[in-house]
């Protein structure tokens, strides 16, 4: 299947900015698929990688006294492992956060924390080695204990260089990796065509599926909902904005995978956690924890389907 794909909106701090940017056809799958790959390889290894060499090769004094190669190996232990802990801690709380979805700069921040509290007696074992092997280095405590002015310089410095380091990949380079709506379009986390026999839509999957990246399943569409020209696609843990029309959206959706519930809101039944009815305040919680209003011609069936799935209902 040729599928010719185009990035759709921006979406960051709950506004819009419109960003059209083509996107290659099948004939360009593998190297659409390859660019990726590099982005996250050089995000996950040669980022940390470059960091450690910058500063092995600028620190004259420990060149001096323990060598190069001493001097590199030590910048990239205390790189490598804290950049990757940091980066599994970020994705923690972004799932742990997922109901609240904090802003992408708090989201980093706390991240950033929560990875050099972990790190902290990893840093100071490391350095310990070094300071007594080579005295002469007076190192000390790189990072000292939590309350330490030490560990404060080290959360700053390391704090500019993550966050500038998320900034250039998220805006510049195209993975924004802790946004839970995707700015400029979207990730491409596979190749751009999805083979019929794999969607798990049918014999074709609907467009605005084609436009979402390759890895995200069918079950993952948990809702979409009418955004104007666009619909917002949400899955688990993030949402996705495309141009596309809500009622051919809809209608293209397979009828046995959920059910309008909302003139601007569909959703996927195995999606729904809880229903919440009080008064005229008819909500659906799905399970990234986003509430969907159901209007009044629609409760009845979802109250139906209620019973039948035994979906929890809460007053």
């Amino acid at each position: 299947m040729q599928f010719a794909r185009k990035l759709g909106c921006i979406m960051i701090n709950g506004k819009k900015n419109i960003e059209m940017e083509s996107i290659p056809s099948v004939s360009n799958a593998a190297a659409a698929g390859q660019i990726v790959s590099w982005r996250h390889l050089g995000y996950y290894l040669f980022v940390p990688l470059a960091v450690a060499l910058y500063a092995g090769l600028n620190n004259w004094k420990m060149i001096g006294i323990a060598g190069l190669p001493a001097s590199i190996i030590f910048y990239m232990a205390h790189s490598l492992l804290p950049w990757w802990t940091t980066c599994l801690s970020t994705t923690a709380l972004m799932k742990a956060l997922n109901r609240w979805k904090p802003p992408w700069l708090v989201l980093l921040i706390l991240g950033h924390t929560m990875g050099c509290l972990i790190v902290l007696p990893y840093s100071n074992w490391l350095t310990g080695l070094y300071a007594e092997r080579w005295p002469e280095l007076v190192l000390g405590a790189e990072t000292g204990s939590v309350l330490s002015m030490a560990f404060l310089k080290y959360w700053l410095q390391a704090g500019v260089i993550w966050i500038g380091i998320n900034f250039v990949f998220d805006r510049f380079i195209g993975l924004p990796l802790y946004r839970y709506v995707i700015p400029r379009g979207f990730e491409t986390l596979g190749p751009v065509h999805r083979a019929n026999t794999e969607s798990g839509w049918g014999v074709r999957p609907p467009g605005f599926v084609e436009r979402l990246p390759a890895a995200l399943q069918p079950e993952d569409v948990l809702a979409i909902k009418a955004e104007q020209h666009y619909i917002k696609v949400f899955s688990p843990d993030k949402e996705y904005m495309v141009l596309y029309r809500f009622s051919d959206a809809v209608r293209e959706i397979d009828e046995s995978l959920g059910m309008q519930v909302h003139r601007s809101y569909w959703v996927n039944t195995g999606a729904i956690k809880s229903i919440h009815a009080r008064a005229k305040d008819f909500t659906l919680r799905i399970k990234s924890d986003t509430d969907i209003p159901v209007s009044t011609p629609y409760q009845g069936m979802v109250r139906e389907l209620a019973k039948k799935a035994r979906i929890p209902q809460r007053g």
